[in-house]
């Protein structure tokens, strides 16, 4: 489109997607704000980027990028590009549980590597009654933390994230508690089981990092989670490395990140936790740790609320 909203260009996929059944060509010259609604994507600030937000362009939610024209110091106009949100969204799905799927195997692979190697060798000294203790007792504490899970947390996704993080935690020389009291019987409106296992698991993914780039604290992650009340409460504490004061401010804008030093390392994770807290009109909160670290917190109503003033970040 041109600078003053008037559209220049507009392609099949693109009319599909709006929902505009004439061609490309009965379309141009139009204001963007009769064809799109709302157009607030398309009209503000239209000399600025933006890149990867989450919009509602006519009833269908996307996610846009938009690039300015410019011919040496003048503004020609912008080129706006968007996908369904519900393919990226399904396309996340299968990422995330093929990435969960790859750890656990690998954690478990490690497990038993260690555990064939301390059994083979308690066999060679011939201490069978250590052996038969051993696997009663490995086998007695795995059905336990189960048995458990299954029991507060109602979606097996999320009981099934929290199996794979705690037995990550020992691989790591860390150790994950789930906090007496913890429980879920239902999601909150508007997140499905992989978004609100996506929230979740990085938040316990940044808390391992912190702390293990810290050479102080006691090595352990907290995890609180509860719709016991009015909202749904997610709490993760470390004693980790911490957030740096200069980050705090930007710590949930895209391709911010406390680990920007090494190669690989996006800044997407909080980013994709304030998408969609906002999105569910919720509230997150982070402050110092005692001694040490950082503690999350996330506030999630049961019920979405209507007002738009809400701050959803909270430092």
């Amino acid at each position: 489109m041109d600078p003053h909203g008037y559209i220049t260009a507009i392609n099949r996929n693109a009319r599909k997607m709006l929902g505009l059944s004439s061609p490309g060509r009965q379309w141009l010259g139009k204001p963007i704000v009769e064809v799109v609604r709302p157009a607030d994507f398309f009209t503000e600030q239209i000399d600025e980027k933006r890149q990867d937000v989450v919009a509602n362009f006519n009833g269908l939610s996307v996610i846009a990028n938009r690039e300015a024209i410019r011919s040496g110091d003048d503004l020609l106009g912008a080129i706006i590009s968007f996908r369904s949100k519900d393919e990226i969204s399904t396309l996340n799905a299968q990422l995330t549980q093929i990435k969960q799927y790859v750890e656990s195997l690998r954690t478990l692979r490690h497990e038993h590597l260690n555990w064939m190697s301390t059994l083979n060798g308690l066999l060679q000294m011939k201490e069978y009654d250590r052996v038969l203790a051993m696997v009663q007792g490995e086998s007695q504490a795995q059905q336990q933390l189960i048995d458990s899970l299954r029991e507060a947390f109602a979606d097996r996704q999320v009981a099934g994230l929290l199996f794979g993080k705690v037995q990550r935690a020992r691989e790591l020389g860390l150790k994950m508690i789930i906090v007496p009291g913890s429980q879920l019987s239902q999601l909150p409106p508007g997140l499905d089981s992989t978004e609100f296992a996506a929230i979740v698991g990085n938040l316990l993914d940044n808390a391992f990092e912190a702390s293990l780039r810290s050479d102080e604290g006691n090595k352990i992650v907290e995890l609180f989670l509860s719709d016991e009340g009015d909202d749904v409460v997610i709490e993760v504490a470390d004693q980790g490395c911490g957030v740096p004061e200069s980050l705090r401010d930007k710590i949930f804008e895209q391709g911010v990140s406390t680990r920007a030093d090494e190669p690989g390392e996006h800044g997407i994770g909080l980013y994709l936790i304030a998408s969609y807290v906002t999105r569910c009109g919720g509230v997150i909160t982070l402050e110092d740790n005692d001694p040490c670290g950082t503690l999350f917190s996330i506030y999630i109503p049961k019920v979405k609320p209507n007002d738009s003033s809400i701050n959803p970040i909270d430092r």
